[in-house]
C-alpha cells in the first residue's frame, strides 16, 4: 500500500521541479500568486489572482468524499466568484459526475480525471484552499 503523507523534500516549494516558480518563506506571497496564475492558465481557467482558487486532489472513491464535493460545487460557485480545480481518478461514476459539473460551470470548474503528478504539485503550490 501507499502510506499517507508526502515526501517533504520532493514537495519542498524551494526546489520542487514541477512548480512554475519556486518560493520560500520570504517570497511565499508572490511565489504562490505566480503559481496560481500558472495553474489557472494550465487548466484553462481565467487568470485572476483575486479569485479564490480551491483544489481537490484525490482518489474518486466513496471514502474520499468526491460525492460530497460534487454536491457542494453548485452551491459554492452559484453565488461566489470562485474557481475549483479537481484532480483524480477512480470510480467511473465520479469521473463522469466531475466532468458534468465542469460542463455546467465553464470558467469556474475544471476536472482533470487522470493521474498527473506535476499538476498535483502545481495545485498544491497555487491553490488558495485545499479541499481534503
Amino acid at each position: 500500500g501507499i502510506v499517507n503523507g508526502m515526501d517533504v523534500s520532493e514537495w519542498d516549494p524551494t526546489k520542487d521541479k514541477f512548480l512554475a516558480v519556486n518560493y520560500d518563506i520570504s517570497t511565499a506571497l508572490e511565489g504562490k500568486a505566480l503559481n496560481k496564475e500558472a495553474l489557472q492558465a494550465e487548466v484553462g481557467l481565467p487568470v485572476d489572482r483575486k479569485v479564490p482558487l480551491v483544489a481537490f486532489i484525490g482518489r474518486l472513491e466513496e471514502q474520499k468524499g468526491p460525492d460530497v464535493m460534487i454536491a457542494a460545487i453548485p452551491e459554492i460557485v452559484k453565488d461566489e466568484d470562485v474557481q475549483i480545480v479537481l484532480l483524480g481518478t477512480g470510480k467511473k461514476k465520479f469521473e463522469r459526475l466531475l466532468k458534468s459539473v465542469e460542463e455546467k460551470f465553464p470558467g469556474k470548474v475544471r476536472a482533470v480525471v487522470r493521474f498527473n503528478a506535476p499538476l498535483a504539485h502545481q495545485m498544491m503550490a497555487g491553490a488558495d484552499v485545499l479541499a481534503v
